[in-house]
């Protein structure tokens, strides 16, 4: 019986840990992101224009992993090669970028459903100049996978 209660104690606990860790690997990247994106505006005065659509294209639950498997063609375009960005690991999040055409802006997201249950969290990440240096913020989901 005791044995029992532990579990129905350790289980859910150990479960919150592990959705938080998944959703760690979202702000670890979008982070990196900002780095990028602040050094590409220290060299040129400008983000990366243009968009890219989720990357990968396909979602990481249709794996058998449920993980997106890493797949360097997929990083090759714009802006991800401005911004030195790619996958090289299996990861839970995919990818977005949309970039203002003067450079002024952009918004970066992850975008996961890290049980597979159709419920995807939404990690964002607005960059904008404000005074003439750059300005980042990052935006939590406002529920929970």
């Amino acid at each position: 019986m005791v044995v029992g209660i532990l579990a129905a104690i350790a289980i859910p606990s150990f479960m919150k840990y592990q959705q938080k860790s998944k959703r760690s690997e979202a702000e670890l990247n979008l982070n990196a992101i900002e780095k990028a994106a602040n050094m590409v505006y220290a060299e040129t005065a400008a983000f990366p224009p243009g968009t890219a659509g989720r990357t990968p294209a396909t979602s990481c639950c249709a794996d058998p992993t449920r993980r997106c498997q890493p797949d360097p063609i997929a990083w090759q375009g714009e802006p991800w090669a401005t911004l030195d960005f790619e996958m090289v690991s299996p990861h839970f999040f995919q990818y977005t970028y949309a970039g203002a055409a003067d450079g002024q802006s952009f918004t970066a997201t992850a975008i996961g459903d890290l049980d597979c249950d159709g419920n995807e969290v939404v990690y964002t990440l607005v960059g904008r100049v404000v005074g003439g240096s750059p300005s980042f913020e990052l935006v939590p989901p406002t529920g929970r996978d």
